[in-house]
């Protein structure tokens, strides 16, 4: 793999720019180019409310509150703050964009024979890992605009999950909760999905609606065939004690 343009930023945060594949790796894949499309989308439209909410205080400020901008000095102080912000709004806008992209370069989707692992994140880095017994739940989940660029995330969750237990996504602006992962911003959803379906069906999960009656409750009936036969093995023999015990008896 050819060295990365901000390979030098990820040895200084130490930070792989690949993941350790594990044992058993049988696909390894990305999030679709329309993700980043999608992802800088959603930063200018994040701006350009951050412009407009700053034009539109502005303007309030000076017809709500005439008075105050007639005090001495309210003038020099307002137009020294905005010209702060409007400086700390010009140098993060190109660094926001550089952080998305490189959150893209960054995230990697693996899938295994017994588990799927993904990585992503780069102010946090994060790797989930699932294990195909474990998966309760597959879903498919797609915004307008996604729809438009022709991706989907694909939600996967595991037994025991809680909507009380989470961890906000700072990268992808999302809260993700602690027994969920996505595969965010792939193409071919519905493949992705199908194939999780049926590694989920090799290793006999039944969380995915299948009933699990029929295999909880065969478990005690295939133990009971030999204690009862020992049973009567047991009695058969205290039974021939008993007769040996009389006739010496007599």
């Amino acid at each position: 793999m050819a060295e990365l343009p901000h390979a030098w930023l990820l040895r200084w945060l130490k930070v792989n720019p690949e993941p350790r594949l594990p044992e058993g790796t049988v696909r390894v894949f990305h999030a679709a180019p329309a993700y980043l499309t999608y992802r800088r989308v959603l930063l200018a439209l994040k701006n350009t409310s951050v412009v407009m909410g700053t034009l539109i205080g502005w303007a309030f400020l000076n017809r709500l509150f005439p008075w105050f901008m007639d005090l001495p000095y309210a003038r020099p102080v307002l137009y020294t703050v905005e010209a702060i912000v409007w400086l700390s709004f010009l140098v993060l806008l190109p660094v926001s964009f550089f952080v998305v992209r490189l959150d893209y370069s960054l995230r990697w989707y693996v899938l295994t024979d017994r588990s799927l692992r993904i990585r992503e994140g780069v102010m946090s880095l994060r790797e989930k890992t699932m294990t195909f017994a474990n998966i309760q739940q597959i879903s498919i989940q797609q915004n307008p605009i996604q729809r438009m660029l022709g991706i989907a995330d694909v939600k996967v969750e595991t037994a025991g999950g809680g909507k009380g237990s989470g961890s906000a996504d700072p990268d992808a602006g999302t809260t993700e909760h602690l027994h969920e992962a996505r595969f965010r911003g792939v193409s071919n959803a519905e493949a992705i999905r199908d194939m999780l379906l049926e590694r989920v069906r090799m290793h006999r999960d039944t969380g995915l609606g299948e009933p699990t009656e029929l295999i909880t409750d065969t478990v005690p009936l295939l133990g009971q065939a030999p204690s009862l036969d020992a049973a009567r093995e047991l009695l058969s023999e205290v039974r021939k004690l008993r007769g040996a015990l009389t006739r010496r008896e007599r």
